[in-house]
């Protein structure tokens, strides 16, 4: 289960997360007056027609060691706004039964210009057994920087500042502005380009277009859909080996949800599968 959350975000629209406890009141970031966007947010700009305030999705995460699949954890999106941002929230958790193997508390939040869908900060509070990982990107779309501090917490943060000189996004906004992205003309096996920052780094990710499928059969999400294919690329690591493929499967409605998602590990393999969901802006006609 080690670091599930970030595996789930980082390849682009793979989207999903651990657990939302409806008992916890949601945390709001403080909203950035005065944003200024350039040129180069303007150019990157999508209007927002997948989602709505109110959304509410949640996903069961099943790892699998050998012929066995283990519910693991869980992960919650939500979304909020106010006249100028939208907030998203992403909170992982494993299972009570699972923590004692290795226990997940993941964190993420970010806020973003409602008028282009691009970020203007991220937040995200990692706890992954011992590990701990506290991080802020703050973007100056003036100035064309992020500004990165990132450490074990808190109180002990470095800086860093990075070039903004992309469609950048942090790996939680990135999962709702694809689910924006006009893919009418892309054709099966194209690859779509995005680029992502994490702490103090930059990544540029590629997600391949595998084409539609109807009538999916999705077992643990309660039913058969319509579907549409990709593959994030996945970087080798701690997390993957050289030759992973991980698969994604959204919904082919206006609401581009992920629905599962599929991915070999260094160490077994993850499922993560649509559990339940509210609030969506458009009827959800990709279920069959």
């Amino acid at each position: 289960m080690m670091n599930t959350v970030r595996l789930l975000l980082f390849p682009l629209v793979l989207l999903i997360f651990p657990g939302w406890d409806s008992t916890i009141e949601f945390p709001k970031m403080d909203p950035l007056e005065g944003i200024y966007l350039n040129g180069l947010a303007a150019e990157c700009a999508l209007e927002n027609r997948a989602f709505g305030a109110g959304e509410e999705i949640v996903y069961t995460v099943y790892y699998r060691l050998g012929f066995i699949w283990i519910p693991a954890g869980e992960v919650t999106f939500h979304v909020e706004e106010n006249d100028q941002f939208y907030f998203f929230d992403a909170f992982g958790r494993t299972f009570s039964s699972y923590d004692r193997f290795f226990r997940v508390r993941d964190h993420y939040q970010s806020q973003v210009d409602k008028q282009s869908l691009m970020p203007v900060r991220a937040v995200r509070n990692i706890e992954e057994g011992s590990y701990r990982k506290y991080a802020t990107l703050d973007f100056d779309y003036r100035n064309g920087q992020i500004i990165a501090n990132h450490g074990r917490s808190k109180d002990k943060l470095e800086r860093d500042v990075l070039d903004l000189d992309r469609c950048m996004h942090d790996v939680l906004s990135i999962v709702y502005y694809s689910r924006n992205m006009d893919i009418s003309n892309v054709r099966k096996n194209d690859m779509l380009q995005m680029a992502v920052s994490l702490d103090d780094k930059t990544y540029n990710v590629g997600m391949r277009y595998l084409g539609r499928e109807d009538n999916m059969r999705i077992r643990r999400a309660g039913g058969r859909f319509d579907v549409l294919k990709f593959s994030p690329q996945v970087i080798a690591g701690n997390v993957f080996k050289d030759g992973d493929e991980m698969t994604v499967w959204v919904s082919n409605d206006r609401n581009r949800i992920p629905l599962m998602i599929e991915s070999p590990l260094t160490v077994g393999s993850i499922r993560v599968v649509l559990d339940s969901y509210e609030g969506l802006r458009h009827d959800f006609t990709a279920m069959r």
